[in-house]
């Protein structure tokens, strides 16, 4: 799988050496290099990236000026502040926008660079975890409201026929009733062995 990585930085050297060590390190990431925040959302519009890396000042504007937009937009890509400002505010404030991960930067290149791979890696298992997990309970709910329209729809026909019988004693709605409450406890035993079948992504 290709981790594509957005990386803006207005060093123009840092970003040239960071894409070699990173995609050295790892053949699956493909580094993308923005030299500024204008640039950078330009890219955001026409392209699709795995995680966002961001310098925290640069020319033009600032990375937790650029998270705002685009989490604004609704876009929710996993984002990292890497700046060399070590600040107790700009990492709360970071966060608080919506980052995902605050990095200083540091003159120790390889040792940097694994880290921020590994970093890479964790944003992206714990993106596809939260998509896969809210795929599930879109399924789940799926399920409950098919169940509960049946089950619902069963147990008003119960009551026409209750009601029937409260005008009329016709050996034909105790039946119809009878009918209903097989039907109710097939449905619902259908539904206990679609759970512990598994099969309920079926569903989805």
């Amino acid at each position: 799988m290709v981790i594509r990585v957005l990386l803006v930085d207005d060093d123009v050297e840092l970003l040239d050496i960071t894409r070699i060590l990173l995609e050295q390190k790892d053949p699956d990431l493909e580094i993308v290099v923005s030299t500024s925040v204008k640039d950078a959302l330009a890219k955001l519009e026409k392209e699709e990236f795995n995680v966002i890396i961001s310098d925290y000042l640069m020319p033009d504007s600032s990375g937790l000026e650029m998270l705002e937009a685009i989490r604004a937009a609704g876009n929710n890509t996993a984002f990292a502040i890497w700046t060399g400002h070590s600040s107790e505010d700009i990492a709360i404030k970071s966060l608080n926008l919506g980052a995902d991960y605050y990095i200083l930067k540091s003159q120790d290149y390889r040792n940097q660079f694994s880290a921020i791979r590994e970093i890479i890696l964790h944003l992206v298992n714990r993106k596809s975890r939260f998509k896969q997990s809210m795929i599930q309970q879109d399924v789940a709910s799926k399920f409950i409201h098919k169940l509960s329209h049946d089950i619902t729809g069963i147990a008003h026909n119960i009551m026409g026929y209750a009601t029937l019988l409260e005008e009329e004693n016709n050996p034909d709605y105790v039946n119809g009733i009878s009918r209903l409450l097989v039907k109710l406890k097939n449905r619902v035993k259908a539904a206990v062995t679609e759970i512990d079948d598994g099969h309920l992504s079926e569903l989805g």
